[in-house]
């Protein structure tokens, strides 16, 4: 049998969708129909109810699940004992918008893809919840994710998370504070609003970007403050220190997780390689 066969069906089994699946894979969705054809003609079985929205695992499929997955588990660990450099496989990461470890992990990256040419690898930058719930969809493999207070994943690297402003900024008089932050589930913002309201400090977010490096122009011009992690307090704004009368901030964790209990070869190689990167810099 064709293991790849098997491949695409437990790809459309985690996807759903036959064009998820496709693109995850990085084929065209007629061949992902192709092979799924070709799989149920050889076995005898159908394996999916198909609509014209998605499609679901028959009763057939659901047993062959847990059959393709350790068939494939035992072929990666076969080419990857005997020939590491054909491990092979997509995979799906998710990395933080840290502007100060972006180059860390790109070169990590081309360094894997280089060394494992038989991976296909997509990287998704952005914040850690929109991580969190790909990961919780099953539309990434493994991801970096940054939390504040703990983390239940493997902990790569402990930082201060730190108050900035821009050279000529100065406390305000009227009280309130100017925030800047990344819109969406950014765990910064809600982490100084949180203790700016233990405080009772009263605050407005002012300037809501799409990226970090917005976020860093607004505090850089003296518009607002933000919060960051230390590494990415450079470039023209300065820490904000006691002196500035706000509340100490917690300590943020990045760690692997993956959105599977068992992630295939691949995604454990490249989270090996991510870590050895992100844990000695």
């Amino acid at each position: 049998m064709d293991t790849s066969l098997l491949r695409c069906f437990l790809t459309v089994s985690d996807t759903k969708s036959f064009s998820a699946a496709a693109a995850r894979l990085n084929i065209t969705q007629s061949t992902v129909s192709h092979q799924i054809a070709r799989l149920e003609e050889h076995l005898g079985k159908q394996l999916f109810e198909r609509t014209t929205r998605n499609c679901r695992l028959t009763a057939d499929g659901r047993d062959l699940v847990p059959h393709a997955a350790r068939v494939l588990q035992s072929v990666d660990e076969l080419e990857q004992s005997f020939k590491p450099q054909l491990l092979s496989g997509t995979v799906v990461i998710g990395v933080p918008d840290d502007y100060y470890l972006f180059g860390l992990i790109t070169e990590a990256l081309g360094g894997f893809m280089a060394d494992k040419p038989g991976v296909a690898v997509e990287m998704r930058a952005g914040l850690g919840a929109n991580h969190l719930r790909d990961l919780q969809d099953r539309n990434l493999d493994l991801a970096l994710v940054r939390e504040v207070g703990g983390s239940t994943g493997e902990i790569l690297r402990t930082e201060r998370i730190v108050w900035i402003a821009g050279p000529t900024w100065s406390p305000p008089v009227d009280g309130v504070v100017s925030l800047a932050a990344v819109n969406g589930g950014c765990a910064y913002r809600r982490t100084a609003t949180a203790v700016l309201d233990a405080q009772n400090i009263p605050w407005k977010c002012k300037f809501s970007c799409t990226s970090l490096e917005g976020v860093l122009s607004v505090v850089r011009a003296g518009l607002a403050i933000s919060v960051v992690t230390e590494g990415d307090a450079t470039n023209g704004v300065r820490i904000l220190d006691d002196t500035a009368m706000l509340p100490l901030l917690p300590h943020t964790t990045l760690s692997i997780k993956y959105s599977r209990k068992q992630p295939s070869l691949a995604a454990k190689a490249l989270a090996r390689v991510m870590a050895d990167a992100l844990m000695n810099a």
